[in-house]
This record gives C-alpha cells, sequence and structure tokens, in this order.
C-alpha cells in the first residue's frame, strides 16, 4: 500500500521557513532534479536525502523503496527518499542530510525519510528513540505530527497505550497533531492520536532528565569528550620568602648595656697524697750445691 495515500494530512499549509525551506505535502518517493549537464534527456537525477556516517552494533539495515528487501547497512551508504532504515538490538545508526543536519536512531528503531522538492519528513512507525538535529524538520508517529527547530529527542513509550514523548534539548518544537501546542527548549509533552496526555499541555523537566534523554546519542558523547578541561595552575618552583630588612641601632647611640662584675674565685689548695715506696721482698740466698744446711 502507497503510505501516501494512508495519511491524508498535508504539510502544505505551513508557511515558507528562514533559509528557503518550505514544508509541503507528504510523498513517499522521491522527487527526480533536472537532468545533469551532459546527462541523456529523459533521465532523471536523483538525488540523496543522506548519508549513513556511523554504525555502532552488527543489526543495522536499509530496505531500498521500503519493498521488504532488507541489507546491511554500510557506512557511507547513501539514503533516497523513501528508504527504511531501521536499527536491531544493541545497534545505533547516524545519518547525515544532504542539506545540513542529522539523525541519530537508538536501538530497535524503524523510521523512514520522506521527501517533497524541499520538505524532509522523518516517520517514526510504532517503536524507538530518535534524535534529530535539524532546524527545520517534521516528524510523525503514533498519529502524531510536529515540526522542530533545532534538537529534538522522540521517543516511543510502549505500554499497553503507548505514546510519543518529545523533549526539547535545544531550540523549540510545535506540535501539529492532533493539537497544537509550543514546546521551548527544556520542556517535554507527551501526546498519542488523540491529544496530550497528563496535565494536558507541555511541562518543563530538570536538565538531568534532559541529559538522560540524549545520553545515549553519538551527538551528546562527543560533546562531553569535548568538553574543556579544567586548568590547572602553572608549576613553579618555590622561593624563599622575600626578607624585609631590619634597620640596625647604631653603637653610639644606644646606651651600653652595664656589665655586672664577677665574683672572684678562692684558689682551692692543692692536696697531695704521699704514696710509700713499695719494698722489694728479697729472696733467700741458698749456697752452692753441697754446701747448703743439712746434716752433716
Amino acid at each position: 500500500m502507497n503510505r501516501s495515500s494512508a495519511l491524508p494530512f498535508s504539510w502544505s499549509f505551513l508557511r515558507p521557513l528562514p533559509g528557503g525551506l518550505a514544508l509541503a505535502a507528504l510523498l513517499s518517493a522521491c522527487a527526480p532534479l533536472p537532468p545533469a549537464p551532459g546527462a541523456a534527456p529523459g533521465v532523471p537525477t536523483v538525488r540523496g536525502l543522506g548519508r549513513i556516517t556511523s554504525i555502532e552494533g552488527p543489526n543495522a539495515f536499509v530496505d531500498c523503496g521500503n519493498h521488504g528487501a532488507a541489507q546491511p547497512a554500510q557506512p557511507g551508504q547513501t539514503l533516497l527518499a523513501g528508504d527504511r532504515f531501521f536499527t536491531g538490538p544493541a545497534t545505533r545508526m547516524k545519518i547525515d542530510f544532504w542539506n545540513g543536519g542529522a539523525i541519530e536512531l537508538d536501538e530497535n528503531t524503524d523510521p523512514s525519510l520522506l521527501q517533497d522538492l524541499q520538505c524532509l519528513v522523518v516517520s517514526l512507525f510504532r517503536s524507538g528513540r530518535i534524535f534529530v538535529d535539524k532546524s527545520d524538520a517534521c516528524v510523525e508517529s503514533l498519529g502524531t505530527r510536529s515540526q522542530q527547530f533545532s534538537k529534538v529527542v522522540y521517543a516511543v513509550m510502549p505500554g499497553a497505550a503507548p505514546y510519543l514523548q518529545i523533549t526539547v534539548v535545544q531550540g523549540q518544537a510545535r506540535t501539529l497533531q492532533p493539537v497544537v501546542a509550543l514546546v521551548p527548549q527544556g520542556w517535554r509533552i507527551d501526546l498519542d492520536g488523540r491529544g496530550v496526555r497528563g496535565s494536558g499541555g507541555a511541562y518543563p523537566v530538570p536538565e538531568e532528565a534532559v541529559r538522560q534523554s540524549m545520553a545515549w546519542t553519538l551527538y551528546h558523547r562527543n560533546l562531553s569528550r569535548s568538553a574543556p578541561a579544567p586548568e590547572f595552575p602553572m608549576f613553579r618552583f618555590p622561593r624563599p620568602p622575600f626578607m624585609v630588612p631590619q634597620p640596625q641601632p647604631d653603637p653610639q647611640t644606644q646606651p651600653q648595656p652595664q656589665t655586672q662584675p664577677q665574683p672572684q674565685t678562692q684558689p682551692q689548695p692543692q692536696i697531695q697524697i704521699q704514696t710509700k715506696p713499695q719494698q722489694r721482698q728479697s729472696q733467700p740466698q741458698y749456697p752452692a750445691s753441697g754446701s747448703g744446711p743439712g746434716p752433716r
């Protein structure tokens, strides 16, 4: 079934936007351009909508023309209007648009790119999460349609009654169907095909919630890595403390301190200890052999 016939909604009522872009009717086929110089007449020149610039994971696919014949996506591959590109588990993909901006797909996401002559529409079907970094783009999902100006995260919230959650990271967004509402930067809105959920309008969210909504994106990870490092003080060798010279007193003007007389010490008598000379004990003299005392 032709998807354009299933969507009665038209973007043609929107006014032209700055930069020469206008949001027009939604088509599911690529609009032919005038033939290039030197090309054979009657052969249309097809211009791609974007190019795959990043693939993280093994489950990234492209279904050219949305004919049900998906093939593994390749870095550098060109996407045309009507192509369906999607990711499976543990896989993310980024596409840069030919006229500026980009779209990032989280895991288990299956959008399509649709274009009229100058209109780019991202069709997010029934699951997944995308981050669109583009000043003028439109997103449709679950019977809702919105227009954005800058950086916005779109997430299909699963459940018994799934709904689309729009978080504006930078700039602003505007819902067009089923209700018209303006969502400024740092705000969020939840809606489905019947209307706005919850309190009935957009609501502000903390900065941490905004960061968490896009923490999975390559944009946020690159932004975190490119943050300036903290500045450290320049290393310097320690220097001795500066000594302030003290004035020296003039000895002629300063009174001389009075010295106390030192008490005279009496000579101590020297005590001499006399020692008696040791007497050498004489050894007894014995006559020569045979002349000593003894019996006669």
